[in-house]
């Protein structure tokens, strides 16, 4: 485990916030951190940047770091995971704080001259952070209070996926089961890769705690798992 102090904590709402550390990691899109902060335990958190992290709070843990303050230091193992692959035109499919690994794709993406559509989601439009952030974004929550009236998934259905080099996907769970069929379905599986979540421990591959049914583990084989080898 090594430190990092906080540089600035920027609120994206209510109960989201973006922590960005005083210094780089070195990481890919997609990669992860376990994070402690002193007094909780140690959890897993996706790298929204190579100097930040996007947290949600919804624990003791994540709601205790949504406090932390520029010049408090945090504990970081990592970082660890198989990254996203890259490529020239891709789609990217984010529900709810599964856009927080997405922003260093795009960002990682755009630097590389790809051509990028984001189709971001969630329950209401205050949900919605980063908003300025992507441009060629349809927007959709499930209120219809900003952007388009629907999920995500509504979103996909009406996209010609053929035109996509690589799809990328990361939220909720049931979202990412839904999509999984209809990727399926369209014939566009294999060229799918979704950042997965679970409960983790070690991070490492040791532990067990994220193991999938398939066997597979999370922090080890994953977290980003090509659509084939989780259908």
């Amino acid at each position: 485990m090594f430190t990092l102090e906080v540089k600035d904590v920027i609120r994206q709402n209510r109960d989201t916030a973006t922590i960005r550390f005083s210094a780089s990691m070195r990481s890919y899109p997609g990669q992860f951190v376990m994070l402690y902060l002193f007094g909780y335990e140690e959890i897993p958190l996706s790298l929204s940047s190579p100097d930040s992290i996007t947290v949600k709070g919804v624990g003791e843990t994540t709601n205790a770091l949504l406090k932390v303050k520029a010049g408090d230091v945090l504990g970081v193992r990592g970082p660890f995971g198989n990254p996203f692959s890259p490529s020239k035109k891709a789609l990217i499919v984010a529900g709810g704080i599964g856009i927080a690994p997405m922003a260093f794709l795009y960002d990682s993406l755009k630097r590389f001259g790809a051509e990028i559509k984001v189709i971001y989601g969630a329950r209401c439009g205050e949900d919605l952070i980063f908003r300025d952030k992507f441009k060629n974004t349809a927007f959709f929550t499930e209120d219809g209070s900003f952007g388009n009236s629907g999920t995500v998934v509504d979103g996909v259905k009406e996209e010609d996926l053929d035109q996509y080099e690589r799809i990328y996907v990361c939220g909720p769970g049931g979202m990412i089961s839904e999509l999984l069929e209809v990727f399926k379905r369209e014939g566009a599986l294999s060229k799918t890769e979704f950042s997965l979540e679970r409960m983790m421990r070690c991070g490492i591959g040791v532990c067990g705690s994220c193991v999938l049914d398939n066997g597979l583990r999370v922090c080890a084989d994953g977290p980003v798992f090509k659509g084939d080898d989780i259908i």
